[in-house]
């Protein structure tokens, strides 16, 4: 049997750990002719793991189509039963057939729920776990490949802490452009983002933390120099999230936009826009056209990051 994820690495391990609760001892073997043999979690184990971490989550299931002899499905997992209906935190598709087979023939319907529920509880991190080391690779390349940095460049660095929602950082203390901070997705778009915030200075997803501490390194070290010559900017001041949307497109700069960070409890909760730009792009329309939330800079913010890569796509 080849070696698990959850064996190799204490920190897959850790991922959902309850205390008590051991899901290798519930994960059964599957052996198959001219294969090796290969652990497996079934649903109903990964749906009690599931309500272990999370008790007052949800898991939604819906069929997309069904005809006599077809049924696809998709399953949505929440972390919470409140959350409304697009703030999941994994979702997955499963389509099964009917079949000749007298005992589950008949129940593809049922299947195709099951396979689906267990395919968003491995992607949202109870199941995973069990894939092996050295499974084969995706038939097909999903997406663009993450450029190789060559010797010698610049490493990205951590994320640090995430500021507070409603208040707008300072973005004097831009992040060096020699220390940028991850890269996090490889569409055309992304890849847009990622080099307006690289012209502007700054790195998408950087946190004000981060921004103050090389400001004020920078500072230190040259303190001794001679003043410069060039006037020195000013930073922008702090935006109030009251204030209506249109107003805060007029006074937002897109070093701000990346940096407000979305409140609530749904699929982005805590994250900035940047992260969001590079994660999930086509989210940002949603946020400019149907975010209900009180705090008026997340739809701004997505207008103005929008809006800043509109001219670049063209």
């Amino acid at each position: 049997m080849k070696e698990i994820l959850y064996n190799k690495s204490e920190a897959v391990a850790a991922l959902n750990r309850v205390e008590g609760f051991n899901p290798v001892e519930l994960a059964r073997t599957i052996s198959k002719e001219n294969q090796e043999d290969q652990l497996y979690l079934d649903v109903k184990y990964r749906k009690l793991w599931f309500r272990l971490v999370h008790p007052l989550g949800k898991i939604i299931s819906h069929i997309v189509s069904y005809t006599e002899n077809m049924a696809l499905v998709e399953a949505r997992v929440y972390l919470d039963k409140c959350d409304e209906a697009d703030n999941y935190i994994a979702n997955s598709f499963s389509q099964k057939f009917r079949s000749n087979d007298p005992q589950f023939g008949d129940k593809f319907l049922e299947m195709a729920e099951t396979a689906a529920i267990g395919r968003a509880l491995a992607d949202a991190g109870f199941g995973v776990q069990f894939a092996d080391v050295g499974e084969e690779n995706d038939p097909a390349q999903v997406d663009a490949g993450i450029p190789i940095r060559p010797q010698g460049a610049s490493v990205p660095g951590d994320m640090g802490m995430l500021p507070q929602e409603g208040m707008m950082p300072d973005p004097a203390g831009m992040q060096n452009p020699s220390n940028p901070a991850p890269y996090m997705g490889p569409q055309n778009m992304m890849g847009q983002f990622y080099q307006q915030a690289q012209a502007g200075g700054m790195m998408i997803g950087q946190s004000p933390s981060m921004q103050a501490a090389q400001s004020q390194g920078m500072g230190r070290q040259t303190q001794n120099q001679a003043p410069s010559m060039q006037p020195q900017q000013t930073a922008p001041q702090l935006l109030d999230g009251n204030l209506p949307v249109e107003e805060l497109v007029k006074r937002m700069t897109y070093e701000q936009a990346l940096q407000v960070v979305i409140g609530g409890n749904g699929k982005f909760k805590g994250k900035t826009m940047g992260q969001v730009a590079t994660e999930s792009p086509g989210s940002l329309d949603w946020f400019v056209k149907q975010y209900s939330g009180s705090n008026h800079l997340v739809p701004a913010a997505a207008k103005v990051i929008l809006d800043k890569a509109l001219p670049m796509a063209g």
